[in-house]
């Protein structure tokens, strides 16, 4: 019996780990438009007294903001400092599971996301051992490719700027993709300027 125990609480602990959630917030009831950050971003949302009401978590989770004073602060890991943001009444902040746009089990898979297509292609590096290379497509038209180590972005054959790792603007919006070259493992979102 104890054995039984021990392997469910095994089997729960490593299926809770394995699932990861995203933060996608609105500063207000006004904004209709989300912002988003990757799996795994760091963030808390604070009162103005200092309490933390809500930090990054493996578990879904839905805050809605219901008076003045909250403040939210997220440490992106593509660069050095934090974002804040002032929430307002009406806000509403969310961990998302994200199922829907990673998948380990194929190398070559389409994803949608806010009516976009993305096309992932994974490879093996050729020059560097245990390593994954990434041509990544949008249906919008921006590419994006990791190849041991360099990294690219374009529209239209024109190259785009990256930002840390990986922030790409565009005329149309910004693409935010997560990559990791030991793995495959690879998570994107777009927000479009419209």
């Amino acid at each position: 019996m104890k054995t039984f125990i021990t392997s469910l609480i095994l089997m729960v602990s490593l299926i809770s780990y394995t699932q990861n959630t995203y933060l996608k917030f609105k500063v207000d009831d006004k904004e209709s438009k989300y912002i988003m950050y990757p799996p795994g971003t760091k963030f808390e949302v604070k009162t103005k007294e200092g309490y933390i009401q809500m930090k990054n978590s493996e578990n879904p989770y839905k805050l809605d903001i219901e008076s003045e004073g909250f403040r939210l602060y997220v440490y992106p890991t593509y660069k050095s400092e934090k974002d804040v943001y002032h929430l307002e009444k009406g806000a509403s902040l969310e961990l998302v599971l994200t199922k829907h746009f990673k998948d380990n089990d194929s190398n070559n898979l389409n994803y949608t996301h806010n009516s976009l297509t993305g096309l992932k292609k994974i490879t093996d590096s050729k020059s560097l051992e245990s390593k994954k290379n990434l041509y990544f497509k949008l249906s919008n038209g921006i590419e994006f490719s990791y190849v041991d180590g360099k990294y690219n972005a374009t529209l239209n054959n024109k190259y785009l700027d990256i930002k840390g790792k990986y922030v790409i603007n565009s005329k149309l919006g910004t693409l935010k993709i997560r990559f990791n070259p030991n793995n495959g493992e690879t998570w994107w979102v777009f927000e479009s300027k419209e």
